[in-house]
Formats: C-alpha cells, structure tokens, sequence
C-alpha cells in the first residue's frame, strides 16, 4: 500500500492543494489503484515558502503544481506498483 499525503495548509491550498488532491483522486481510479493507494490531506507539513507539498511514503516533493501531478504520479506511484 502506497500512502499519498497532500498538505492542505494554508500556504499549500492557495497554491493549489485542492486541486492536486483531485487531480491525484482521478489518476488512483483511472489506473485501478483504489487497493493500492491511500491518499490524504494533512495538515501543514512546514514547508510554507516551496509551494504545495506533496508526501509519498516516506518521499518529500516540495513546490509541485497541478500540472506536474501526472508525471509526478507516473515517476512516484505507478513506478512503486510495479
């Protein structure tokens, strides 16, 4: 099982944290990873000054923006699965 955590702060969610939770949430069930992947908000992970901060497993991804979810999700998740 693969846990994905998204901060959801204050500083994250102004730069987009929402909508990399959804983007996350569309490529888990496109990809039939529902079984799989775990994926939470969290609460500030203090990295306020590098953008949305993103956690999978034990990995840190600092200043990642909704458009650098899939190639992020490909690299991190679906390269962990197989």
């Amino acid at each position: 099982m693969i846990t994905v955590q998204v901060c959801m702060g204050s500083s994250c969610y102004i730069r987009g944290s929402a909508k990399v939770v959804e983007t996350l949430r569309r490529l888990i069930e496109r990809n039939g990873l529902l079984n799989k992947v775990v994926l939470k908000g969290s609460f500030c992970m203090e990295r306020c000054t590098h953008g949305v901060t993103i956690k999978i497993d034990d990995s840190l991804f600092t200043g990642v923006h909704p458009e650098d979810i899939e190639q992020l999700f490909s690299r991190e998740v679906l390269a962990r699965i197989s």
